[in-house]
């Protein structure tokens, strides 16, 4: 039983630090480092949980892995981020949580991640186009979009899509992986 905690723990609280990270790039276009440090935080915490319970290892990706995750990931957003494509903050908020995710998982990452991020960019014109909210709060993506620059984004939305996806393939959420825990 504490070796389920110990995993879903940091599992759920980065999901919903991934969720702030969304909510505040929709909201002003940025993502707070503070969360990320979070982020970071519960990894090492997971990371130590698995240090000592050893069954945990049947859950979380190895720590090579999620090195490894993450540094993929650094790699194509820092790429992303040269040629301009890409936020700073969209670029650090992916290389955090390709540590929890793994290598194995940022092929469904990335897939997910460019389809809803697509789907954000179309929105982004139709907004641009058709101006359909009145008052939008300054600094908004809204208030962006709709006073014609259709370069900003809220990637951190498909950062969060796309990180979900990568949970669900890496396994976090299914009953099976932690039902023999239980037993132990």
């Amino acid at each position: 039983m504490l070796i389920f905690i110990l995993t879903v723990f940091p599992i759920l609280s980065s999901l919903i630090i991934a969720g702030l990270c969304a909510y505040s790039d929709f909201n002003r276009l940025k993502i707070p480092n503070q969360y990320l440090l979070i982020v970071i935080g519960l990894f090492i915490f997971l990371q130590i949980a698995a240090f000592i319970f050893p069954d945990s290892r049947d859950i979380i990706p190895s720590l090579l892995s999620s090195l490894l995750g993450a540094f993929i990931l650094f790699a194509l957003s820092a790429f992303l981020f040269a040629i301009r494509l890409m936020g700073a903050g969209d670029s650090k908020m992916m290389s955090v949580f390709g540590l929890f995710m793994g290598a194995a998982n940022v092929p469904p990452f990335l897939f997910y991640m460019a389809t809803f991020g697509a789907l954000l960019g179309v929105a982004t014109i139709l907004l641009g186009k058709f101006k359909p909210f009145k008052a939008p709060s300054e600094g908004s993506w809204i208030f962006f979009a709709q006073t014609g620059d259709k370069t900003k984004v809220p990637y951190g939305i498909a950062i969060l899509v796309g990180t979900v996806f990568a949970y669900i393939s890496a396994g976090f959420f299914d009953p099976q992986t932690y039902l023999p825990l239980f037993s132990r």
